[in-house]
């Protein structure tokens, strides 16, 4: 208890002197009245991502310029919405004190897109706002206990085109029982049974597509969706904090990254629960989320019994179907429904982060504005938890 108190502390005095200390001396400076609502997010989000120390110097001769102020001002793209870099250098060319809060004095100091681009490039391939968020994370929530961890994919709609997948014709089998001494041709593993035979999480990861894809999914109407791009697959706890995040192809099944999602996110933090809807019900992963000391509470998915499925269509109006279909769980019904943490962060991830429409091409980039997003929604939930 003493640790955790420690931990929010810290936080919290931190905060303290941002808003005694530093919010003073800037608008001071800067000769101006009081912050907006974004200006002191924004300072806020910057002070603690930490972001710069993150970025490296890769030659000697060749130093590059203003990327500190470069990464600060993808985070301010990030908390002011901003759905294009065009739209953020406008706005840095105006907002003059949104200029000076990213590093540049004069509007003139501010890079041209073509540099920006080169930047995000370069911040991209080393995962800057990856290893800030992880950072974070770590030095402020990793001595908490929480009690859920809720798991979810969102779809990622990129203006690419897909990814042709060359499958391999199956062999057409042989009718009848097998010659004496012929063995059946065994089974291709599904990508779960060969993650739990892999110890880290890059091993598992390895076996995810990032490449942009075709994704169709059931909505909560009832009706398909299709889309070309990707999806993010994200952990989420208390206070609709986002914990880990990866990126895949929009071909991807959820349930394909559940393992390096518990494992990584155990890794982070502390945490009681696993919430996962129909789309993880697998053995595979209540097995593994009770391996690493956890209690899953997944959804069931009725598909595979016909028994069910006709049970459903009487009670799809009546509030009893989840107590029916997961007669094992029908007291967990009020921790499941704390799932709808994870729902409240895409939505903020992509109508309050600059993450609703995505101009990059390439999983590395597509991956890095989404995990600016994170990073910003990330600290910004935090600090409500403290203030």
């Amino acid at each position: 208890m003493s640790k955790i108190i420690s931990t929010l502390s810290k936080m919290w005095l931190k905060v303290v002197n941002l808003e005694n200390s530093l919010f003073p001396e800037l608008q001071e400076s800067l000769r101006i009245k009081e912050f907006s609502t974004k200006e002191a997010k924004l300072i806020r989000v910057l002070d603690f991502a930490e972001i710069e120390k993150f970025i490296t110097i890769t030659s000697q001769t060749n130093i590059p310029k203003y990327r500190e102020q470069i990464a600060r001002a993808f985070i301010a793209k990030s908390v002011y919405n901003f759905q294009t870099t065009r739209d953020l250098l406008n706005r840095l060319h105006v907002d003059r004190t949104l200029r000076i809060l990213c590093g540049w004095r004069y509007a003139n100091e501010i890079p041209s897109e073509s540099t920006f681009s080169r930047a995000f490039d370069e911040m991209s391939r080393l995962q800057i706002a990856q290893k800030s968020h992880e950072r974070f994370v770590e030095e402020y929530l990793s001595e908490k206990t929480f009690f859920y961890n809720a798991t979810d994919a969102t779809k990622i709609p990129l203006r690419e085109k897909p990814v042709k997948i060359d499958k391999e014709k199956p062999k057409p089998k042989k009718k009848g029982r097998p010659k004496k001494g012929e063995a059946r041709e065994a089974k291709k593993p599904t990508i779960l049974e060969q993650q739990i035979e892999m110890q880290s999480v890059e091993e598992k990861l390895s076996l995810i597509s990032t490449k942009c894809g075709v994704g169709i999914k059931q909505n909560s109407k009832g009706n398909r969706e299709v889309w070309i791009g990707g999806k993010l697959h994200i952990s989420v706890v208390d206070g609709d904090v986002p914990v880990t995040a990866f990126y895949s192809g929009a071909n991807v099944h959820d349930s394909s990254v559940a393992l390096p999602l518990m494992q990584e996110t155990s890794k982070r933090v502390n945490y009681l629960y696993d919430l996962q809807d129909a789309g993880y019900d697998a053995d595979i992963i209540r097995e593994y989320s009770s391996k690493l000391g956890h209690r899953p509470i997944i959804d069931i998915n009725p598909k595979n019994s016909k028994e069910l499925k006709a049970k459903i269509e009487l009670l799809k109006h009546e509030r009893e179907t989840f107590a029916y279909i997961n007669q094992h769980l029908n007291c967990d019904e009020q921790h499941y429904n704390q799932r709808s943490m994870v729902e409240r962060v895409n939505k903020l991830l992509k109508d309050d982060f600059g993450c609703n429409i995505i101009y990059y091409h390439g999983a590395t980039k597509v991956a890095s504005v989404l995990a600016f997003g994170i990073l910003s929604i990330c600290i910004d939930q935090s600090l409500k938890l403290v203030t």
